[in-house]
């Protein structure tokens, strides 16, 4: 399940961001820290997918501020690319923070819950892009990760595309499937107008019947997409 920390000194403003992704991402794992101990403390015991961190964390000189936690973050294996949102309350401060933590997005206080909304969205796609896996938003609005290695084909159903992987089917909306096939490898094709296949999980392609086996599936081939298909498969 996806998790979120928020790192906030101020309890009012955790509580406030804490409810606002609660309603609007039911099923997301939410946790709160009040200093970089605590933080770290959670890292240790979870696997976090976004950050939101105050930079004013500490009044204190000689703790960790906001921007030291984030450097402490893009140190640690694994999260390199994970989308670190900033807050602030003086916008001259997040410069910094932008050019050596290469964060995401960053809010300034006060900020609406649209501006707060808007940053994570900004934030996943981002991330998306420049992770090995894909960050996907099933029908339920619950974000999934998913590495394409394991995606056998993927199959528009109306407004939905429905991703068949190895163990699991996912089913994702608001997704087209131009859209969905920028997201993935190059080694995925499209070779009909509803299915995109995995091409280095091709068992057989039957040239006479213009079928595809992929796992226990047959997939068709459509006459736009065939010649596409064949020059992948030097055929």
């Amino acid at each position: 399940m996806f998790s979120v920390l928020i790192v906030e000194d101020d309890l009012i403003q955790s509580d406030t961001i804490k409810k606002l992704l609660s309603g609007r991402y039911p099923g997301w794992n939410i946790y709160t820290a009040r200093s970089s101990c605590e933080a770290e403390a959670l890292l240790n015991s979870y696997k976090i997918g976004l950050f939101l961190l105050d930079i004013e964390l500490s009044k204190n000189e000689k703790e960790p501020d906001g921007i030291d936690f984030g450097r402490k973050i893009r140190q640690i294996p694994g999260y390199k690319h994970i989308p670190v949102i900033f807050i602030t309350g003086m916008a001259d401060k997040v410069l910094n923070a932008l050019q050596e933590i290469h964060c995401a997005s960053y809010i300034v206080k006060p900020f609406s819950p649209e501006k707060l909304i808007d940053a994570v969205e900004y934030a996943i796609e981002t991330e998306t892009e420049l992770s090995e896996e894909l960050l996907l938003k099933d029908s339920n609005g619950v974000y999934q990760r998913v590495a394409p290695d394991s995606i056998l084909y993927l199959e528009s159903n109306g407004k939905n595309i429905i991703v068949h992987t190895e163990v699991y089917i996912i089913t994702i909306a608001n997704y087209s499937v131009t859209k969905i096939q920028q997201m993935l490898p190059d080694y995925f094709i499209r070779c009909h107008r509803k299915y995109i296949i995995n091409g280095r999980k091709i068992i057989s392609y039957d040239k006479s019947t213009q079928f595809i086996h992929i796992g226990k599936s047959s997939i068709p081939v459509g006459r736009k997409h065939k010649e596409e298909l064949e020059g992948f498969l030097n055929l």
